[in-house]
């Protein structure tokens, strides 16, 4: 019996022992490299999901068994594995990976795939990257950080939109945005205009503005076709990738709360000149100030204002001869300059973005709750933005073959106030504050309405007050947006997998415009409710399969499909004559003329995609994809693209074991995507006219005397329509020197997309005003370098430089014959169009030149007449509106807790055009205009006629007033175009983390404060008085280059707060 007991007894021991071996306990540790603590360290259980990340000091704390290993990884080291001892603290020290092609990026469809792999290059950028700065936009964080990429903010407004290309632009008639993509699936970046941009539109932005930044891990840029042609024709224009943040596998609850407040103020303003009242000059050139009738005009005479804003007498000489005037408010008032009214007009904008993110994960669930609002106050009066984001982001493993992902995002976004681009009375700018006279008070406008609601202190007879054309007319937009995406991945035995997933992303868009009562050239009123609804529905299924052929070579093959509908509906009402002031319905307006537009495509994808890896070195790259489009005709609309892709990691290959080269990889690919064209195009539409234009509010309405207009695109569509083709070519090497202290990735490509789906003017007589139709070839050669250095690492300080530089020549290699295609006009006889064996030129009216002896215009030799002013000549091009080359830098610097970062954005070339400044100058309110005292001008630059007829510099004088308007001409652009170079500050940030030994004391995780600031300066540009980088052209226009009346940038400094507990 004793002998029974102590067997028992032994066992039992032996079984406790072996159960106190197996409990989990808690592992902590710290994970560092020479140089101290690293962040963002992967710990992870061998063998199985669980998993956590280091904090900001290098921390880590995970459940393990005793005998467990856990593997450590971090991006550009090497993988560290350690086994659990009995020891409940663990430190590690990683190495520095010479190799750091082993980092994984996210590719086409979602895959991942090691960096090495590649046969094409992807601009991959971190959360950490991305929001160095924080930013209100997706796309504002990317400016000047990735090679072959342009981000052009259109103007400063609050939600304005901000256009994206990418390695130049591919089709002359289509889209020319890139193709977004969250988790996989496709979503909406499109811009939908009310109103005509030239005559006074709107812009209330791009979709791309809904994507919260803060809920971003990675964005992959995919450029070349190779890259991208997974995603079939939509991704002709490259395809913006993003990754959004997950629960971390293993990782206990954390809450992460992130504030941020900036003041913003315009970026570039006018200078103007404060000497000269407003007046004209007389016949003999000498400049009056006419007193006798108010300076807003004389209602009852009808007289208009007495002369242009500053071509009067000089405002001390006014002063000194004690002379008055009839002011705005009807007072009468001494003459005094306000040098900054202008400036006044404006108010300081506030920024404020509060988020709150909860994630956690167990071994079988992973979860993220984030919520984010952004308030801000515009820098136009009365403007605003208020958007609330709401995400939600979970994964659960049903069992160990079936994986379930969801999720879901909701947006609600308010805008108010946006300032109207373009011309005529819908712009507050344009004829109201740059045309303002310099002794006018901003503050007399600030009383713009009476107790009735009659509009007070307007500017001239047809010329509102700016306050009241702020907030009576201000515009509202509220867009409701839901997009997300679920799916399923089954993996039956292993290495086989299949993935079903859908997506939806919709949208309404419901915008009101109003000219209330009393609006000066639509007294009766006017309204026009838009309401704009966008749907897009994706399904894909795919399978994958991964094996070994041998010891040498693995196979990955992948297949599936693709189907996606995207539905368009637009119900617009235009009201005019209001019977009860401010009541914005139909059942109030005298006339209403409602329209609906409806379009609905559809696209179905058949694809393939074949890698094969030689001993971890060689890969090669076969992708196909076969789609089938509802907008091309039915004989057409089937088109398949290949593609091919190889990359060798020579230093792998060669066994080279150097210090000073650390890796070498080269690659190369050659791919063919097609692109088809919008709905309903290839058949007859019509529509009915609301309105026709006239200036300052001398149009019309329709119905008009009872009738109803319907018109036509006015465009005949070609039956045998078929989708544009471009063909891509891509070499690139990749190095790291001095073990990888210095990385550089340079690529060469070229595209070419033949068969432009264009709108080829046709005669008259057709009845037709263009024939939709495929003509010629576009071409895009250029050459990218991405340049990383890690100039100083020692254990308390560091800098590091990221730099790229982008080369891009766009060449319309074949126009079908036409000597040029004009894919744009604007007004003042411009326009921009494509020129055989050219680029994308702005085109316009020039000055009259000396003529050779056989009548062709000598571009050097600028001809005045016999006053001694420039004249309109024969129309010319002035340039491209695309810059040589561009290039951007970001230098981070730390030590110990702080972070100091920059980014710098450079624009080398190309043209633009200001009607802003031909207006300011014309005008004669800008400051160059008060040069020498006013005296006579001689255009220096320009010859004249002798009395034998020959060319000899010029030596005519002419008054300032008469040489100005002839200069900067309203029909004459040439005297506004300007070279568009530019270097912007776009981004700087310090930072301070505050270390764990503080965190210690206090329920908090992780502290960072930080002052940053956005848009801080421009420099090395030649324009004056407005941002080169602002453009009449929405994110989707070819109207490019082209400025007019632009609300200017706005340029933020202010405070953030990050706490993780």
């Amino acid at each position: 019996m004793k002998t029974k007991f102590n067997g028992f007894l032994t066992l039992f021991l032996a079984l406790v022992v072996q159960i106190s071996f197996a409990q989990e306990k808690t592992i902590s540790g710290t994970v560092s490299d020479e140089s101290g603590p690293l962040p963002g360290v992967s710990v992870l259980i061998k063998g199985t999901t669980t998993g956590t990340e280091t904090d900001f000091d290098g921390k880590y704390s995970i459940k393990a068994k005793t005998g467990d290993t856990l593997i450590f990884s971090y991006l550009g080291y090497k993988p560290s594995e350690k086994k659990v001892g009995n020891s409940s603290s663990l430190n590690v020290i990683l190495e520095e990976d010479s190799n750091v092609l082993n980092e994984v990026v996210v590719t086409a469809l979602g895959v991942k795939r090691q960096a090495k792999s590649l046969g094409y290059g992807v601009t991959t950028l971190k959360a950490t990257e991305l929001n160095e700065v924080r930013a209100t936009s997706t796309l504002s964080a990317l400016a000047g950080k990735s090679s072959g990429v342009v981000i052009q903010n259109q103007s400063g407004n609050v939600g304005g939109s901000q256009r994206i290309l990418i390695r130049g632009i591919s089709t002359l008639g289509g889209n020319q945005q890139p193709l977004f993509v969250i988790d996989g699936v496709p979503v909406s970046n499109s811009q939908t205009a009310t109103g005509s941009r030239i005559s006074g539109g709107f812009d209330f932005g791009n979709r791309a503005q809904d994507i919260n930044p803060d809920d971003i891990e990675t964005i992959s840029i995919l450029k070349g076709a190779s890259a991208a042609a997974l995603y079939g024709s939509r991704a002709a224009n490259g395809v913006v990738l993003i990754t959004t943040k997950k629960g971390k596998k293993g990782s206990k609850a954390s809450v992460v709360v992130n504030s941020t407040y900036r003041f913003d103020t315009p970026l570039v303003l006018p200078d103007f000149q404060n000497e000269y009242a407003f007046g004209t000059e007389d016949a003999n050139g000498v400049p009056v100030t006419d007193t006798t009738i108010p300076i807003n005009g004389d209602p009852v005479t009808g007289n208009g204002n007495p002369g242009l804003a500053g071509w009067g007498e000089r405002i001390s000489d006014l002063v000194s001869a004690g002379r008055t005037f009839t002011n705005y408010d009807g007072t009468t008032s001494s003459f005094r300059a306000f040098n900054n009214n202008v400036e006044d007009f404006y108010q300081t904008g506030t920024t404020i973005v509060n988020s709150i993110a909860i994630s956690g994960a167990s071994d079988i669930a992973d979860y993220r709750f984030s919520l984010s609002h952004n308030d801000q106050t515009g820098i136009i009066p009365g403007s605003g933005l208020n958007r609330t984001n709401l995400g939600v982001n979970s994964g659960y493993t049903i069992s160990d073959k079936l994986k379930a992902r969801t999720s879901i995002n909701y947006i609600r976004t308010n805008i108010s106030g946006t300032a109207a681009a373009g011309a005529n009375d819908p712009n507050v700018l344009t004829n109201i504050i740059n045309g303002l006279p310099r002794i006018a008070d901003i503050n007399i406008f600030r009383d713009f309405v009476d107790n009735d609601g009659n509009q007070l202190n307007n500017v001239g007879l047809q010329t509102n007050n700016p306050f009241f054309v702020a907030f009576q007319n201000a515009p509202t937009v509220t867009v409701q947006r839901f997009f997300g995406n679920s799916q399923l991945e089954y993996e039956p035995i292993e290495r086989l997998n299949f993935l079903g997933r859908a997506g939806y992303d919709t949208f309404t868009d419901t915008r009101l415009l109003v000219n209330r009562i009393g609006t000066l050239g639509r007294e009766r009123g006017r309204f026009t409710d838009d309401i704009i609804n966008q749907r897009e529905l994706t399904l894909d299924f795919i399978a994958s399969y991964n094996f070994d052929l041998n010891e040498d070579f693995k196979l990955s093959l992948r297949s599936g499909v693709q189907w996606n509908e995207r539905v368009f509906e637009r119900f617009s009402n235009t009201g005019t004559n209001l019977t009860v002031p401010n009541l914005f319905s139909p059942g109030n307006a005298e006339d209403n003329v409602p329209t609906k537009d409806f379009r609905r495509r559809r696209i179905f994808g058949v694809f393939a995609d074949v890698s094969l890896d030689y001993k971890d070195w060689a890969f090669l790259n076969f992708t196909g994809r076969r789609d089938s489009s509802s907008t091309l005709p039915i004989q057409n609309r089937d088109f398949f693209y290949p593609s091919v892709s190889a990359s060798v990691v020579l230093s792998d290959a060669l066994d080279i074991k150097s210090d000073f080269l650390s890796y070498l990889k080269v690659r190369g690919n050659w791919a063919n995507v097609g692109n088809d064209t919008a709905s309903f195009l290839t058949t007859f539409n019509f529509t009915p006219d609301t309105g026709f234009f006239g200036q300052f509010g001398t149009g019309g309405n329709f119905p008009f005397d009872g009738n109803v207009t319907f018109n036509s695109a006015g465009v005949l569509p070609d039956a045998d329509l078929v989708a544009e083709n471009q063909t891509n070519v891509e070499f690139g090497v990749e190095f790291g020197l001095f073990n990888n202290r210095l990385t550089v990735d340079a690529t060469y490509y070229k595209n070419s997309t033949k068969d432009q789906i264009v709108n080829l003017p046709t005669p008259e007589t057709t009845g037709f005003g263009a024939f939709l139709t495929n003509i010629g070839r576009i071409e895009n050669e250029g050459i990218e370098i991405e340049l990383g250095a890690k100039i100083i690492r020692t254990d308390d300080f560091s800098w590091n430089i990221n730099t790229n530089f982008t080369t891009n020549q766009f060449t319309a290699a074949d126009l079908g014959g036409l000597e040029n295609f004009q894919l744009v006009t604007g007004f003042s006889s411009l326009s921009v169009r494509a020129v055989q064996g050219g680029e994308l030129e702005l085109f316009g009216t020039g000055f009259a030149r000396v003529q050779d002896a056989d009548g062709n215009d000598i571009d050097d030799q600028i001809l005045v007449n016999a006053q001694g002013l420039r004249t309109p000549g024969s129309e010319r091009s002035f340039g491209s509106i695309f810059p040589d080359f561009t290039a951007g830098l970001t230098t981070v610097f730390t030590y110990k807790g702080f972070t100091l970062s920059s980014t710098f954005d450079y624009r080398h070339g190309g043209v633009m055009f200001s009607n802003t400044v031909g207006q300011l100058r014309r005008s004669g309110v800008a400051a160059e205009t008060a040069a020498n005292n006013r005296a006579p001008i001689v255009d220096s630059e320009a010859f004249m006629l002798d009395a034998n007829g020959d060319a000899v510099p010029n030596t005519i004088e002419a008054t300032p007033e008469t040489f100005w308007n002839a200069f900067a001409s309203a029909t004459v652009p040439e005297g506004n175009i300007f070279d568009a170079t530019f270097l912007k500050w776009r981004e700087l940030s310090l930072t301070y983390s505050f270390p764990s030994s503080y965190l210690e004391k206090i329920p908090f995780t992780g502290i960072t404060l930080g002052v940053q600031a956005r848009n801080l300066a421009i420099f090395l540009s030649d324009v004056p008085h407005v941002d080169p980088e602002a453009s009449l052209g929405g994110a989707a226009s070819n109207l490019q280059g082209v400025e007019r009346g632009s609300v200017p940038g706005s340029s933020s400094v202010g405070f953030n707060l990050n706490l993780k507990f």
